[in-house]
């Protein structure tokens, strides 16, 4: 390189301009010397080209980036001293569109341009080039400096990152769809096992209580004669089987929905609204529209447990004094809202993997295509929540 140095002709006044540009009066050699040791002592590839194009100097750093070391003012290696060029996108770049070119072409400075230097041996290493052309007197153009900073680790690093992330988030994605399925699977087993315990319950346990009514009715008639004294006290053992009847059918009715099932979600869900609001003591209103058509296998009883868990919200946390149930089945998309004048949820709550509530009725009704929305009402006041899915 020494060697290399002692041949080298720099033009005459090399000195670097960015913004803005810096004249220079003629140096002697050994100022253009010292300018050609401060390159060589850069830690990145440093090389000029004269104002046709002529490479007048390059340091070690910049031979190891191209792989080769380029003849000094030989037409033949202009521009750039590398065996071949690319852009980002792999696409061949010819050395006079390269970014030492364009600066010596359009006179100006192109700063953190990247480009891909293709050895010989057919290595490639990505690079910033920082290419500045230097100005004599009167604006005359006496070449350009090019700085080249090698970035392939850290491509390669974010390469690695970015093959990182995706096999991350196609494990993510994997796994979400595996506890989707799972969730769904759970959901399918709960309704089969509370189909067998509301039969087990409706079956056993109301045949019990039918045989318990009718005793204690032929009871009451022994009573009346032997014990008067206890007919207030069988009078209240009366009452209490009637409410374990009630509670029985209501028992039943959550677990399975006969009405459902016999008579569609329309009746069903007005009769749940009607039951619900005389247990909860709010008001409760049931807008349905008549004749509700007939709906897929198990996308009504979706339906239905969403209404459900809104209810139970609403009776739990909404402390409210009105709640209105809508379900329009018009048109090809079936659409149902909960509406309470309540003290309302908290944005995004209803979007968290702790609100479990939200999250089931959420699950329900992807299952069937559906969706659901949890907003406040339009008056400002309580929560709507709306359900829709095809029909």
């Amino acid at each position: 390189m020494s060697e290399q140095l002692e041949t080298v002709a720099m033009p005459e006044t090399a000195v670097l301009t960015g913004q803005p540009r810096l004249h220079v009066a003629s140096s002697e050699d050994q100022g253009d010397l010292r300018f050609r040791r401060l390159l060589e002592r850069l830690s990145v590839g440093a090389y000029t080209c004269d104002a046709e194009g002529l490479i007048t100097y390059f340091n070690p750093q910049a031979a190891e980036l191209w792989g080769r070391s380029p003849r000094l003012n030989h037409p033949d290696d202009r521009f750039c001293g590398s065996f071949k060029l690319f852009a980002v996108d792999g696409s061949p770049i010819r050395h006079d569109q390269s970014w030492m070119a364009l600066a010596l072409r359009d006179r100006r400075e192109y700063d953190n341009q990247e480009i891909i230097i293709q050895h010989p041996d057919g290595r490639r290493v990505t690079v910033l080039a920082h290419a500045s052309p230097f100005f004599g007197e009167s604006e005359k153009l006496l070449g350009a400096v090019n700085v080249l900073v090698d970035i392939s680790a850290s491509k390669r690093a974010d390469e690695a990152l970015r093959a990182a992330n995706g096999k991350v988030a196609h494990q993510v994605i994997g796994r979400t769809a595996e506890l989707t399925e799972l969730t769904r699977h759970l959901m399918r087993t709960t309704e089969v096992e509370k189909t067998k315990l509301a039969a087990e319950l409706h079956d056993e346990m109301g045949s019990l209580l039918t045989v318990l009514s009718m005793r204690l009715n032929r009871l009451g008639e022994r009573v009346a004669e032997v014990a008067p004294g206890l007919a207030d006290e069988h009078a209240q053992l009366i009452d209490l089987v009637r409410n374990m009847v009630v509670s029985q059918r209501r028992i039943v009715a959550s677990l399975r929905p006969v009405l459902l099932d016999s008579f569609g979600l329309g009746v069903a869900l007005r009769h749940y609204v009607e039951d619900w609001g005389r247990h909860t003591g709010i008001q409760a209103e049931a807008d349905i529209t008549p004749a509700f058509p007939t709906l897929r296998a198990n996308a009504g009883l979706a339906l239905f447990r969403t209404a459900q868990e809104a209810l139970t919200n609403v009776a739990r946390h909404a402390n409210a004094s009105f709640v209105r149930v809508s379900l329009n089945g018009e048109g090809k998309r079936v659409t149902m809202s909960i509406e309470d004048d309540g003290i309302g949820v908290p944005p995004g709550v209803w979007l968290l993997a702790s609100s479990h509530g939200f999250s089931g009725m959420r699950e329900r009704l992807m299952e069937f295509g559906g969706q659901l929305v949890v907003e406040p009402t339009p008056g400002g006041r309580g929560t709507r929540v709306s359900a829709t899915m095809p029909r």
